[in-house]
C-alpha cells in the first residue's frame, strides 16, 4: 500500500491523508479547510477529473477543518460520513451564511455510515469506530488493505463523556501495521512526558461552572457544535438560572435526542437577535421551527445565557441591565489570543471584560487526547509504524512522540508518497 499525507504533517487544520492499495484503489481520509482561511489543496482525481479518480472519501467528524472542503470534491465520488454529524454540520453553514460549504446529498454521492459495520471499497475494507471528541459521533477509522491493518484516528480523546468505550475499542482493533495520530495536544504537554499533568474530565466541568451559580447573570461561550459541553453547561446552570440557548446552538440540539433545547425542554429558551428575526433566508426558517423564542433577555431574573459575537450590538444596547454578571469562556483558547486570525471572538470577549468589566473565567477542557491517550493508543494497538499529523509545532511534536512511539514513527512530509510492503 501507499500513504500520502497531502496536508496536515506541519499543522492543524486541513487534514487530507490518502491510502492507496496495490491494484490502485484510492481512499481520502478527511478534506477539510485550513485554519488560516486560505483555500485547501486540489487534488487530481479528487476535486478535478483523471484516468483514475479517487473511490471513496471517509470523514471522521463535523469539524470544519476535516469535513470543509467536502463541498469541493467531484458529485461522482462516494462519501462516507456520520449522518447526525453531517446534519451539525449544515446547520452551521446556514448560521454562519456559507451555503457554499454545505454537503448537500442530493448533489453529492453521501453514504451515511453505521459504526463497526465495514465498508468495502473495492479491495479495501473500512470499519469507523466511535471515539470521544468534542464533535457529535466522531469516528475513528480502521482499515484494511493489501493484507495490512492501519488506524486512521480522526481526532480523539480519554477524558470525554465516552471514556469508557476507549480501551475495549482499542483492544477489539488490536495491533496494527501503520498508525496514523493526531497529535494536537502533545507540545502542550511536553514538559510532562513522565509525570503527565491530568487533565480536567468533561464530567467535572459540571461542579466547575457550578462555582459561578451566585452571579444573577451568566453569558456563557461554547461551540454550538460541543453536544457534551452544552449538557454540562445545563446541568450546572438549570437549577438555579433560566437556561437561554442562542438559534445556532439550539437549532443543533434539537435534531438530536435527549439533548436540552426549547422545543423539548421546558426550562430552555432560545435567545434571538433583531437581524435574526427580520432576516428570514437562513433565521427565519430556523425560528419558525422554534419553541419558546425570545427577543429580550429577562435581565430583572437569574438567567444563563449563551452568547456570541453577533450579540454585541444587543448587549451595548442594554448595558444598563446588566448587574452581577461573568463570562464564561468554554472554548479553545486559541479563537482569542492575538494571533489569530479571526479577531471577531477576541474583539467580544475584550469588550465584554474591558468596557463592560465583566469578570471573565475560561473553564475548558480540550477536544483532544493528552499524553495519557497517546500512550494508551501505543499500547493497544502497539503500531509497527507511525505517522503523527495535526501538530501545533511539527518538530516539537515529532520530538515528544518518539519518546512515546521510538523507532516506530515515521518522519513524513506533506505530499511524500511512502511505500508499506506486505510482510
Amino acid at each position: 500500500m501507499e500513504v500520502i499525507v497531502h496536508t496536515g504533517t506541519s499543522k492543524i487544520g486541513g487534514a487530507v491523508t490518502e491510502i492507496k492499495s496495490k491494484k490502485g484503489t484510492r481512499i481520502i481520509l478527511d478534506y477539510g479547510e485550513n485554519l488560516d482561511g486560505t483555500e485547501q489543496m486540489k487534488i487530481p482525481g479528487l476535486t478535478s477529473n483523471t484516468q483514475h479518480n479517487v473511490d471513496a472519501v471517509f470523514i471522521s467528524h463535523s469539524h470544519g477543518d476535516h469535513i470543509g472542503s467536502v463541498y469541493q470534491i467531484l458529485n461522482d465520488i462516494p462519501i462516507y460520513l456520520e449522518q447526525k454529524g453531517m446534519e451539525i454540520y449544515n446547520i452551521l453553514c446556514d448560521m454562519q451564511i456559507n451555503y457554499e460549504k454545505k454537503v448537500y446529498p442530493k448533489n453529492k454521492n453521501i453514504h451515511y455510515f453505521e459504526f463497526q459495520k465495514p465498508i468495502v471499497v473495492k479491495d479495501i475494507i473500512v470499519i469507523p469506530y466511535i471515539v470521544d471528541h468534542s464533535a457529535y459521533n466522531s469516528a475513528m477509522f480502521l482499515i484494511y488493505v493489501d493484507y495490512q491493518k492501519v488506524l486512521y484516528t480522526g481526532d480523539y480523546r480519554y477524558h470525554g463523556k465516552k471514556w469508557r468505550l476507549f480501551r475495549p475499542m482499542l483492544k477489539r482493533i488490536g495491533q496494527v501495521d501503520l498508525l496514523i495520530t493526531e497529535g494536537t495536544n502533545l507540545t502542550r504537554n511536553k514538559d510532562n512526558l513522565d509525570n503527565v499533568t491530568k487533565v480536567l474530565k468533561e464530567k467535572d466541568l459540571i461542579s466547575e461552572f457550578k462555582k459561578y451559580t451566585s452571579y444573577d447573570q451568566i453569558f456563557f461561550m461554547t461551540s454550538s457544535s460541543n453536544i457534551d459541553r452544552i449538557v454540562s453547561l445545563y446541568k450546572a446552570f438549570v437549577p438555579t438560572h433560566e437556561f437561554i440557548e442562542d438559534l445556532s446552538m439550539n437549532s443543533v440540539a434539537s435534531i438530536l435526542e435527549n439533548i436540552p433545547n426549547s422545543n423539548t425542554f421546558k426550562t430552555v429558551k432560545t435567545f434571538v437577535t433583531d437581524k435574526q428575526k427580520n432576516r428570514y433566508e437562513p433565521y427565519g426558517r430556523y425560528i419558525n421551527h422554534t419553541k419558546n423564542v425570545i427577543d429580550e433577555l429577562p435581565f430583572t431574573s437569574k438567567f444563563a445565557v449563551s452568547v456570541k459575537p453577533s450579540m454585541q450590538n444587543y448587549i451595548k444596547q442594554n448595558q444598563d441591565k446588566i448587574h452581577n454578571a461573568c463570562l464564561i469562556y468554554s472554548m479553545y483558547d486559541g479563537y482569542i489570543d492575538d494571533d489569530w486570525d479571526s479577531p471577531s471572538t477576541r474583539n467580544f470577549v475584550n469588550y465584554l471584560q474591558n468596557d463592560l468589566h465583566i469578570p471573565f473565567f475560561e473553564i475548558h477542557t480540550s477536544g483532544h487526547g493528552d499524553i495519557t491517550a497517546i500512550k494508551l493508543i501505543n499500547k493497544y494497538v502497539n503500531p509497527k509504524n507511525v505517522i503523527l499529523i495535526h501538530t501545533e509545532n511539527r518538530e516539537e511534536g515529532l520530538k515528544i512522540a518518539s519518546e512515546i512511539f521510538k523507532n516506530k514513527l515515521l518522519k513524513v512530509n506533506d505530499g511524500e508518497a511512502i511505500k508499506f510492503e506486505e510482510k
